[in-house]
C-alpha cells in the first residue's frame, strides 16, 4: 500500500508538469490537442439533442393518439 500512495503522488506531479505544459504551449498546439476532443464533445452533444427531441416527439404523438 505504500506504493500505491507514492504512485498517486508522482501521478499528480506529472499531470500538474503536463498541465503546465499546454497552458504555456501557442494556441495552435492547445487547438490541435483539443480539436478531436471538441469535435467529439460536439458531435455527442448533437446526438444527444436528435433523441431528446425524437422523445418529446414520441410522446406527443402518443399523448394524442391516446385522447382520440
Amino acid at each position: 500500500m505504500q506504493s500505491a500512495g507514492m504512485t498517486f503522488i508522482i501521478a499528480m506531479i506529472v499531470l500538474y508538469a503536463l498541465f503546465h505544459l499546454f497552458w504555456m504551449a501557442p494556441i495552435w498546439a492547445k487547438l490541435i490537442v483539443l480539436s478531436p476532443l471538441l469535435w467529439s464533445l460536439g458531435r455527442l452533444l448533437w446526438a444527444v439533442y436528435k433523441r431528446l427531441g425524437w422523445e418529446i416527439k414520441r410522446r406527443r404523438m402518443a399523448t394524442r393518439s391516446q385522447r382520440l
